[in-house]
């Protein structure tokens, strides 16, 4: 039995070189520097377009349509006579009780001349007041009257409907017409409670409709409660209209967008998660060791997102992130 080493001295590997070739290599991983730019996110929400007012015009009293001169969708300007209704004895009354008035009011001069010269009673001068004032009361009611005749709008706008017909009898309160005032148009819409703290009163806006069209607009109103339900918050932004072009009712999108912020494009494939569950990237910083950066995401477009929270130049791992850790050395190489 033999014992004892083969070779020669030379051939035996040094213990500090040993060590060398074991040691595991860096990760590799792809890098490309950041370029921070300022960037407006914007706040997409989901409307439908509204008439800026809408009026009722509605019968005063009870009575028969006599006259129906404006035509359903016609354009009329305020104080426009939609309806009239049949007249019904009110002229017969008013001339009655502009009698009645002009008499008690000649009875009335007549003893204020005799209270004065002694001749009459002062408690016949404060009747025949009286009389003179439950006249004109009545001259006034009879003036009411033949005034609820004539149903005018009084706004400018669209006669959007006219549900009744000329003879048709209608009660006190009975809907007449319809009229809607388009210009300036409203798109409403219901934000959330975690992004209406975007939203400010006279910001400028832009209104996106169905048929693909965008229109320039401003917010104009912003609701202070939330819906029971949905806790959400109602919105309206308003835009020109002229010539009516747009309709009621349509789908819309409401566009807001907010104050420019530091934010840097990068493909959605750069995001990773943290142990706490954040939402980050992965950078490489001084000595080459990898950082976890915490981003917010202001906005995801075709072309990629744009993350709010990354420095200016920063190197952000687009290559192997997601086989390195916060901590580790790596070997870092550009990718263009």
């Amino acid at each position: 039995i033999a014992l004892g080493h083969f070779g020669t001295p030379g051939s035996r590997v040094p213990a500090a070189r040993a060590a060398e070739t074991v040691a595991p290599p860096l990760r590799r991983v792809g890098v490309i520097r950041a370029e921070a730019k300022a960037y407006a996110r914007l706040l997409v929400v989901s409307g439908r377009t509204e008439a800026n007012k809408t009026v009722s015009v509605t019968a005063r009293g009870p009575g028969i349509v006599e006259e129906l001169p404006i035509a359903k969708g016609s354009e009329v300007p305020a104080d426009t006579v939609i309806a009239r209704l049949a007249d019904e004895g009110r002229r017969a009354a008013l001339k009655q009780a502009e009698a009645l008035y002009a008499q008690r009011s000649a009875e009335w001069e007549a003893a204020s001349r005799l209270s004065a010269t002694g001749a009459g009673p002062r408690l016949n001068l404060v009747s025949s007041k009286a009389a003179v004032d439950a006249a004109a009361a009545a001259l006034e009611m009879a003036r009411v009257e033949v005034d609820k005749k004539r149903l005018a709008t009084p706004i400018a706008g669209i006669v959007d409907q006219i549900p009744v017909e000329r003879g048709q009898a209608v009660a006190e309160g009975r809907l007449i017409a319809t009229v809607l005032s388009l210009d300036p148009i409203v798109v409403a819409g219901e934000v959330s409670e975690r992004a209406i703290g975007r939203v400010e009163l006279g910001r400028p806006a832009e209104i996106r409709l169905v048929s693909g069209k965008t229109v320039s607009a401003k917010v104009s109103y912003v609701s202070r409660t939330a819906a029971e339900k949905t806790r959400t918050y109602r919105v309206e932004v308003e835009a020109a209209n002229p010539g009516n072009a747009i309709a009621a009712g349509l789908t819309a999108e409401i566009v807001l967008p907010s104050d420019p912020l530091p934010a840097v494009r990068l493909p959605r494939s750069v995001l990773s998660l943290a142990d706490d569950g954040a939402i980050g990237v992965r950078t490489v910083e001084a000595g080459d060791v990898v950082a976890f950066r915490k981003v917010e995401i202001l906005d995801d477009t075709p072309d990629g997102l744009w993350l709010a929270g990354i420095a200016d130049g920063a190197r952000v791992i687009v290559a192997g992130q997601e086989f390195v850790q916060a901590g580790e050395k790596v070997a870092a190489e550009n990718v263009e």
